[in-house]
């Protein structure tokens, strides 16, 4: 069953590029491990940007978040409802 975590990130936009930088290779890292990574934002809300991961189910996106070095905040690994 497929496996979601999605959360907001908020920087200081003068850092915007930097920022994406350090993104990209968690990008890298999670995709190593098995794991898709997206990024969104909303052209209204400069300095918010959202994250989606996703993988095949929960157990892989909780070792690719720890491999990645994702610190543990209180995000849900959302499971994809089969229907």
């Amino acid at each position: 069953m497929r496996a979601l975590v999605t959360q907001a990130l908020q920087y200081p936009v003068a850092r915007r590029e930097d920022v994406l930088a350090e993104l990209r290779g968690r990008r890298e890292q999670l995709r190593q491990a098995g794991c898709n990574y997206w990024l969104f934002e909303d052209a209204g809300l400069p300095g918010v940007l959202i994250e989606f991961l996703e993988a095949r189910d929960a157990a892989t996106l909780a070792r690719a978040r720890e491999a990645a070095g994702l610190p543990r905040v209180d995000v849900p690994i959302l499971s994809e409802v089969e229907f």
